[in-house]
């Protein structure tokens, strides 16, 4: 009777100890910790946007190459004047190319009483296609014709610049230039052009005219219905360039 009783002491003891053990293993095991679990899901997002990053070559604005004052590509590229400004980039479309032209003023002369001058102004955009030739996106022409006074029409230099405004990929570009056929001392007309694929924006009006000790004057600006359906980062930027280049100063 002793000795039955003492084998289900040992027995109990045994089925005691060994529960007691399982539960101590398993309060030592680590805790999963949420917020490490967070960051990992976040490192993997992170490097997959860097792998599609690395697939297309692309900064993070979308665009890649951009070099100003290009003129490289000038015996492959099919337009009217001289080159004043350009510039090349990559976006999604392919490799870019932006030129901006102008011609030299023309002299036009009827008769020793009848003495003018004409100038252009050219703007175009060209994409290399699948070819490996550049294809015209598209080209705006502005000119002044048979001026009898002083006459200007001009790039402003470093006013053209390339952007991913909204982050889709492909590039807006932007340049303003002035013009005028004036006799006085007055503003000149003043037109900023912005342009992504074939979209075109636009702000029109006038320089702000400053002479020494006297108040400043002019400065129209007209913003173009273009930017009604343009994403609102457009016209941000374009306002913000528009009072860059507004401004000139005559001592």
């Amino acid at each position: 009777m002793r000795k039955s009783v003492f084998i289900i002491t040992i027995l109990i003891s045994f089925i005691i100890f060994g529960c007691g053990k399982k539960q101590s293993i398993t309060d030592q095991m680590p805790k999963k910790d949420s917020s490490l679990q967070n960051t990992e899901i976040n490192k993997t997002d992170n490097k997959e946007v860097i792998s599609a990053g690395d697939k297309s070559n692309l900064s993070s604005d979308g665009l890649k190459d951009i070099k100003y004052d290009v003129k490289e590509f000038e015996s492959k590229l099919k337009f009217d004047a001289s080159i004043v400004s350009g510039v090349q980039w990559k976006d999604k479309s392919g490799l870019n190319v932006l030129i901006i032209t102008e011609t030299e003023p023309i002299q036009n002369k009827t008769n020793e009483y009848d003495e003018s001058v004409s100038k252009k102004l050219f703007g175009y955009a060209f994409v290399k296609n699948e070819e490996d030739k550049f294809q015209q996106v598209w080209m705006i022409q502005d000119f002044i014709d048979k001026c009898q006074v002083d006459l200007t029409l001009n790039y402003i230099p470093k006013s053209l610049t390339v952007t991913d405004l909204n982050n889709n990929g492909i590039a807006e570009n932007t340049f303003i230039y002035k013009m005028s056929c004036k006799g006085d001392v007055s503003p000149n007309d003043l037109k900023l052009i912005m342009h992504e694929g074939k979209e075109k924006y636009a702000i029109r009006g006038e320089t702000v005219l400053k002479i020494q000790n006297e108040k400043p004057y002019g400065g129209k600006t007209n913003i173009d219905k273009s930017f009604d359906n343009a994403p609102k980062e457009f016209l941000d930027y374009a306002k913000k360039e528009w009072k860059k280049f507004q401004e000139e100063k005559l001592n």
